[in-house]
């Protein structure tokens, strides 16, 4: 196996992401995602007509983008005793599925992984920070939305005395910020 995201994994992947959207609902009052169940249990379930409920469009199942998606598969290497960030920058409801784990790695613990996003501070000199995940040297694959226009990515530590090879599959709708 190479590595490489396979344009069946990434449709697949894609499809996921879609099928996982559609299971969250868009706050008017953050930019928090709430899972659908929540909102389920308060909002009316429509008649059925001809054996169907039809449920009108919710705001964030699905994301049309002006460009392709594209996939990468990125060798990130982490000196020993080193730390870095990796950075994508996407928009609001911008998606990617990925896979991320480290080559050769026998011991987890000496790698500090964090997944997390920001905006751009503003003028008072504020801006908005989540984590997503914090795996610290295990593998770990998944779907992202972007809960808002900005930089999301890993911050990786690593604090062994050897070099460690991280390696990133991402596909979606993404700018690379390394190239």
């Amino acid at each position: 196996m190479t590595g490489l995201i396979g344009p069946a994994a990434v449709g697949a992947g894609l499809a996921a992401m879609l099928a996982l959207s559609a299971c969250q609902e868009d706050t008017a009052k953050s930019d928090v995602v709430v899972p659908t169940e929540t909102a389920a249990a308060t909002a009316a379930v429509p008649e059925a007509v001809n054996g169907w409920r039809e449920y009108p469009l919710r705001e964030g199942v699905i994301s049309t983008q002006p460009f392709k998606w594209r996939s990468d598969s990125i060798d990130i290497p982490v000196p020993a005793g080193g730390e870095l960030e990796y950075k994508l920058e996407m928009k609001k409801g911008q998606g990617i599925v990925y896979a991320i784990n480290y080559v050769d790695l026998l011991d987890p613990s000496v790698i500090v992984s964090e997944f997390h996003g920001h905006t751009e501070k503003g003028a008072d000199g504020n801006g908005d920070l989540m984590f997503y995940s914090k795996a610290n040297g295990v593998t770990e694959n998944g779907v992202f939305s972007a809960p808002w226009d900005g930089i999301h990515g890993w911050y990786l530590k690593n604090t062994s005395d050897k070099a460690v090879n991280v390696k990133l599959d991402v596909a979606g709708f993404y700018k690379r910020l390394d190239q």
